[in-house]
Parts: C-alpha cells; sequence; structure tokens
C-alpha cells in the first residue's frame, strides 16, 4: 500500500508514534478545548484514546503516517481518516462523523467542562486548563488506567497532567488524537449552546454558538447580559 506524506492541515499519527503510540500496553489520550473565546457559555474539552490495533489495520504505517485511500474506485475513506481540525469541518458533518469515529477506531472519548463561574474564578486559561484534565481524567476513568502520555492542543501543560503532559502548537492540525478530542468537544459544545438558545433568546446563540460576532455583541448591548456570559469579558461589560 502507498504511503501518503501527511498534508498541511491534515493529521496524522506521527506526533503519536515518536513518543510510543505503537509501544505495547502504551496509553496515550488527546485532549483539546473549544469555546475559549467566547463570551458565553463554559469551555468545553474533549480528550479522546484511539485504538493502535485498529489504525495499523487500516493501514497507518508504523511511523504513523497516512495510507493513500481510497484504495479501490468509488470508495470513501474510514471516518478516522477525514478526521481534521473540528474548525475545518463543516458544521453538519460534525455529528456524524463523531459518531462514526466513536463506533470504530476510538478505545474511549469523554468530554468535560468548566462553567461559566469557574471562568470568572479561575480566568479563562485555567479554566481550561481545568476542563481539559477533567476529560483526561474521565478517559482514564472508563479505561481503568493512567494515560502512559497525554497530548495537549496549544503551548502549555495542565498542571494535573505535568507529568505525562506534551503541549503540540496547533496540534488539532498535526495529531489524529487531538483532532478527534476536538471534534468531540465542538459536537458537545455546539449542541448546548443550541440549547441554551431556547433559554435565552435574541442572542443567536445557536449560529455564532457564544463567539463574539458584532450581531452578538450588539444584542448584548440592547438587551444585556445573562447569567451565561462571562462577567468580564470585553464586550460583555
Amino acid at each position: 500500500m502507498k504511503i501518503k506524506k501527511p498534508e498541511a492541515l491534515v493529521p496524522d499519527l506521527s506526533s503519536e508514534v515518536a513518543l510510543g503510540f505503537f509501544r505495547s500496553g502504551f496509553l496515550i489520550i488527546g485532549v483539546d478545548e473549544v469555546g475559549r473565546g467566547c463570551l458565553a457559555g463554559p469551555v468545553v474539552a474533549g480528550a479522546a484514546a484511539l485504538d493502535p490495533v485498529f489504525l495499523l489495520e487500516l493501514g497507518f504505517s508504523n511511523l504513523g503516517l497516512r495510507p493513500d485511500f481510497p484504495t479501490e474506485t468509488g470508495s470513501d475513506p474510514h471516518p478516522l481518516l477525514q478526521v481534521k481540525d473540528s474548525k475545518l469541518i463543516p458544521e453538519k458533518d460534525r455529528e456524524p462523523l463523531m459518531r462514526a469515529i466513536s463506533a470504530q477506531g476510538v478505545l474511549a472519548h469523554a468530554v468535560s467542562e468548566a462553567s461559566v463561574a469557574e471562568i470568572a474564578d479561575l480566568n479563562i486559561l485555567h479554566a481550561s486548563m481545568l476542563a481539559m484534565e477533567r476529560a483526561v481524567g474521565a478517559v482514564e476513568e472508563k479505561l481503568g488506567r493512567k494515560a502512559d502520555l497525554v497530548l495537549i492542543d496549544g503551548n502549555r501543560v495542565p498542571k494535573g497532567l505535568q507529568d505525562r503532559g506534551r503541549a503540540i502548537v496547533k496540534g488539532d492540525q498535526k495529531s489524529l488524537s487531538i483532532a478527534c478530542a476536538s471534534i468531540f468537544a465542538k459536537v458537545h459544545r455546539d449542541a448546548l449552546m443550541e440549547t441554551l438558545e431556547a433559554k435565552y433568546p435574541g442572542y443567536g446563540l445557536s449560529k455564532h454558538k457564544g463567539y463574539p460576532t458584532p450581531f452578538h455583541k450588539a444584542q448584548l448591548k440592547t438587551l444585556g447580559a445573562t447569567p451565561i456570559h462571562r462577567e468580564g469579558f470585553n464586550g460583555v461589560n
């Protein structure tokens, strides 16, 4: 099988493999957060542990490079080969893709939040770190063991993961584990904001998902802030 050279913005397993992914019994969890730049709602983190045996069978090389798909005329690539940074996936495609990878190729995944109150108390950076720690802990609980290594999108390792964390700048564009985690987080948070639209109508939460769009900021000036808006953020107060 031909091995495809990694493309820009297309994550593979090269980061994971360089750190021991295919070693027997070695567990790597990828984690990412979404909603850090929002004016409303919690910050959400997703975490995912991929199945190395399945990924080898799927055609990834022992260096973590992606297989050249499709292998048959008219066939579609496996859902895991359609994964990329969740922001680059059309909204309508995210949930079906999330369900597909949940069913095959992901050992365990979890989503956790840090609330608006925790963001106010800790600041958004530390609240994001807390959400990531919670998501990783939830995956570890499902698997009944600690990760040997945690790959974190960004340039900081949460305090509670210092002993086994590795930060990767633009990790959701490089690491398949992190990119999968970003999809779980994004789908969860988007669904939450759509639910909150019904409780707090008029702000367009189902469209912008709490981000500081011109419409959102204009409505904040007109309607004022709600309990789900982040006090102290520029545009809220």
